[in-house]
């Protein structure tokens, strides 16, 4: 079984208000590189509107991730100063002078004169002048930074035998660069306007559903050219990363559309364009690419699509064990990656307490009989997850600590300052406690 941590590229350590792509991920990856850490899973890093899984375009990174201590080596900004740690993250312009600063110093080379030729990064340039009233020439520089700095950590992370999953949302926002520029893939009016909106129906997420209120696709229309406008997308996701994780991939099979002024529960499900999308992308790619999240209120041709093309799936044991029943509700099979939680999850010792105290001793004894009981509850369950078939087995670093619910990255459904802005203080704990995952691993 391969391993693999979670951690969001915001919630690593940084003296500068948020994680970025500086000399912290490379002390994270060396860390996951020295027990053995095959994997790390990182979340959306495109840019977005509130949410990763809101991006305004698929090929442009969010200018939050920009490392001022990269900037100074490259001479491009004087020492910034560093900014108090705060409980959570504050999403201000505290970089932004840097930028500025590194922008108004850059002379420009060959390499960036060639990446400034991309279309998709142009119209992005474009999209934020008019949204900003800065000139597109600093998004250009910003972006350039970015993709340079993605690059050599990517590249940093090879040499350490770690691998990157990236994270591909399945749907952009509305004010976006897709949206401005290809209006013809979305279900819009005559306006442009959008009278249905993205959403889930109730399930066990959400009892009441969920609004996200992104735009639908066009399906009949990308289906003209045989999905090029996806496929380009995933081709960007491949040269960025290892393994991609397709969010929401229900939305191939059926997607659910809601009346873009009613609620979830008025929501109904359209049929997607399921095996004429994934001809098209295995023309150009393979599934062991993937990994698909099948979770939620699935119909059985759901499943039957994505065995026919032998994806990984996802299984999140907070919602496979039953403490009444003192079992595990799910197959154990290779082609799956197993998860204490993720981003949208409790941690599992916040998921523990939340129970009640009979299912507890039930969660206990029923570990006890999987041998695989600890008196550090978290690591009880790493210790069972590691015993499953599934091919890779995904922690995040919330887990690996033992970490309580004030912890959880997001909490689904809800617009609140504590989504998205959960970060480590320092590796301390990180580095004490995943050595007794390395020393579980060996057993």
């Amino acid at each position: 079984m391969k391993k693999g941590i979670l951690l969001p590229i915001f919630s690593l350590p940084s003296k500068y208000g948020i994680g970025d792509f500086g000399y912290e991920a490379y002390e994270f990856i060396d860390i996951l590189s020295s027990n053995n850490i095959d994997y790390w899973e990182i979340l959306p890093i495109n840019d977005d509107i509130g949410s990763p899984y809101s991006p305004i375009s698929y090929y442009a990174l969010n200018r939050n991730y920009v490392s001022l201590d990269k900037l100074k080596e490259m001479n491009l900004i004087n020492k910034p100063q560093t900014k108090a740690t705060t409980p959570r993250i504050v999403y201000d312009n505290f970089k932004e002078k840097y930028y500025f600063e590194a922008y108004n110093n850059f002379k420009g080379n060959d390499e960036y004169l060639e990446f400034i030729k991309n279309e998709e990064i142009i119209k992005y340039a474009l999209f934020m002048q008019e949204k900003t009233n800065i000139e597109k020439e600093y998004f250009l520089f910003l972006q350039y930074i970015l993709d340079k700095q993605w690059n050599e950590l990517k590249e940093y992370a090879h040499s350490k035998n770690v691998k990157i999953i990236g994270d591909l949302p399945i749907y952009p926002d509305y004010n976006s660069v897709e949206v401005k520029y290809y209006p013809q893939y979305y279900q819009l009016n005559n306006d442009n306007k959008m009278e249905y909106v993205s959403g889930a129906s109730p399930d066990y997420f959400n009892s009441e559903g969920q609004k996200w209120g992104h735009p639908l696709y066009n399906f009949d229309e990308m289906k003209k050219n045989n999905y090029e406008y996806l496929i380009k997308r995933y081709q960007e996701f491949l040269n960025k990363y290892d393994l991609i994780r397709i969010d929401h991939f229900r939305a191939f099979d059926t997607y659910f559309k809601i009346p873009v002024n009613g609620s979830a529960k008025e929501g109904i499900y359209v049929e997607g364009p399921g095996k004429n999308f994934f001809n098209q992308l295995f023309k150009i790619t393979s599934s062991d690419k993937f990994i698909i999240e099948d979770l939620g209120d699935l119909r059985k041709e759901t499943f039957e699509l994505k065995d026919y093309y032998n994806f990984k799936g996802m299984k999140i044991i907070q919602y496979t064990l039953n403490p009444k029943e003192k079992k595990d509700e799910y197959n154990d099979v290779e082609n799956m990656v197993i998860y204490t939680g993720n981003h949208d999850n409790n941690t599992i010792v916040g998921w523990y307490n939340s129970i009640s105290k009979l299912d507890q001793i039930n969660i206990k004894e029923f570990l006890k009989e999987q041998n695989c009981y600890d008196e550090d509850i978290h690591i009880s369950f790493i210790k069972y997850i590691l015993k499953s078939k599934a091919d890779l087995a995904i922690i995040p670093v919330q887990d690996i600590i033992g970490l309580d619910e004030n912890s959880r990255v997001n909490l689904p459904g809800t617009v609140d300052n504590s989504n998205w802005s959960w970060q480590l203080k320092n590796f301390e704990e990180f580095k004490n406690n995943i050595t007794i995952l390395n020393e579980t691993i060996k057993q």
